[in-house]
């Protein structure tokens, strides 16, 4: 049988009810050997054998024997939802029989059949519940130990999604499926995977798409302008975020993409630094007139709207851009102590390099002062590098090569030099540019 055939009811039956329980061939093939009684045991080959003949069945290349048949028969027996059988499996229906000769307890079977769904309530709170737990440890772990806990679940979701499930219970899954996309793309901005960042926001934006979850959906193009950013690709990163905040201009959700995508873009940009300010102001009023914002220092992965101090701090970053560190000092002291009460260590290095930066670029530049800022910012990101930081620090390495013959601007010049020698930080930075000696 070609694989552009149809397949028979039979085999989509056979297929359908596996997938509807998760199970792979080879634990179909498992369910099959353990249903067998000591005598059709013997008669049975290896496992691999058994799964070729599954595949045989589930193709519709040919029907199950004897055996077989017997066997499908007694797994569906053991489920609840499958105690009508299989019987078009075994042997083919007597096509001149009437309506009149249908079973009414077997009509009712395949109606409750087809409103049964491989998912519960209690499945979709855990699903929640993984990805609040990635979001609450993430700038405590970092993207690497991480990364294989959001991939697992992902794989969770999209094999659940290949069962049956009610449109309400659907729905939910394609917005957790889509959640669950969003993380590794965010993970993949941060880890220096540009492509795989790219690859995860689309299949995030696709599924919001399909079940109409906007707030999803600005996240997703949020987060595709935030992995441009990094990329140097700011113009681009400033038009996707724009798209973004088109969908729902008053939704909490045009908080982040305002500032970490339009600001801070924009700020990057020659000749639009006005519109950076006017992206910062619409992000302050927008976080004001909103209500139930998170407290503290929201964690920059969370689905949810940004807190108060969250949007400042990438105001910080985007005035930094437009060379105003007077205002970077002032908005930074704001947020000083939630800061150093986050547990967010990035948070506290991104900070601190931002200020750094800034003591260099005022009137009176405060050099010394900076490398300190500047080398407990690489210490708090040693075990945990990320993308920006690595960037940012770079870029204060640069603005110190005016005081190269300092021995604070040695000393910190070194330590970034180690701190990209390290594992991690060498990952993260492979297209890099040259070291900074």
């Amino acid at each position: 049988m070609s694989s552009d055939e149809v397949r028979p009811a039979w085999a989509e039956e056979i297929r359908e009810r596996r997938l509807r329980l998760c199970w792979t061939q080879n634990e179909m093939a498992r369910q099959l050997e353990s249903a067998a009684d000591d005598r059709t045991r013997t008669q049975l080959p290896s496992r691999s054998s058994i799964i070729r003949e599954i595949r045989f069945h589930e193709s519709g290349t040919h029907r199950p024997g004897p055996i077989y048949a017997e066997l499908y028969r007694r797994v569906w027996e053991r489920l609840p939802e499958f105690r009508v059988g299989l019987p078009a499996s075994v042997g083919p229906q007597d096509d001149g029989e009437g309506i009149e000769s249908d079973d009414p307890t077997r009509i009712l079977a395949q109606a409750r059949a087809v409103l049964t769904s491989n998912v519960d309530h209690r499945l979709l709170e855990m699903a929640h519940r993984s990805i609040e737990h990635v979001v609450a440890r993430y700038e405590l772990l970092g993207p690497w130990p991480l990364i294989p806990e959001a991939r697992s679940l992902r794989e969770t979701l999209h094999a659940l999604l290949e069962g049956r499930q009610s449109p309400a219970q659907r729905t939910e899954l394609y917005s957790l499926a889509g959640r669950a996309a969003g993380l590794l793309a965010y993970m993949s901005v941060n880890i220096g995977r540009p492509n795989m960042a790219e690859a995860y926001c689309t299949e995030a934006d696709l599924l919001a798409q399909e079940v109409g979850d906007v707030e999803l959906r600005m996240w997703s193009l949020g987060t595709r302008s935030f992995g441009l950013y990094y990329q140097g690709r700011y113009d681009e990163a400033d038009k996707v975020a724009a798209c973004a905040v088109d969908l729902a201009p008053s939704s909490p959700q045009a908080i982040r993409v305002l500032v970490n995508g339009r600001a801070r873009a924009s700020a990057r940009m020659s000749g639009t630094s006005g519109q950076a300010e006017r992206m910062i102001g619409e992000a302050l009023r927008l976080s004001d007139q909103t209500d139930d914002l998170p407290d503290g220092m929201s964690p920059c992965i969370a689905f949810a709207p940004y807190s108060p101090a969250r949007t400042v701090a990438n105001a910080v970053t985007a005035f930094l851009s437009l060379g105003q560190p007077k205002q970077v000092l002032e908005y930074a002291d704001q947020l000083d102590e939630l800061v150093e009460s986050s547990q967010s260590r990035w948070s506290k290095a991104l900070v601190r390099l931002d200020v750094a930066s800034a003591l260099v670029a005022q009137r009176s530049p405060e050099v010394e002062r900076a490398m300190a800022l500047g080398c407990e910012a690489l210490e708090m990101a040693s075990a945990a590098p990320i993308k920006s930081v690595g960037q940012r620090a770079r870029e204060l390495a640069g603005l110190v090569s005016p005081w190269a013959e300092k021995t604070e601007v040695g000393d910190y010049r070194q330590r970034l030099d180690e701190w990209f020698t390290r594992p991690l930080a060498q990952a993260i930075n492979e297209d890099a540019p040259g070291r900074t000696r």
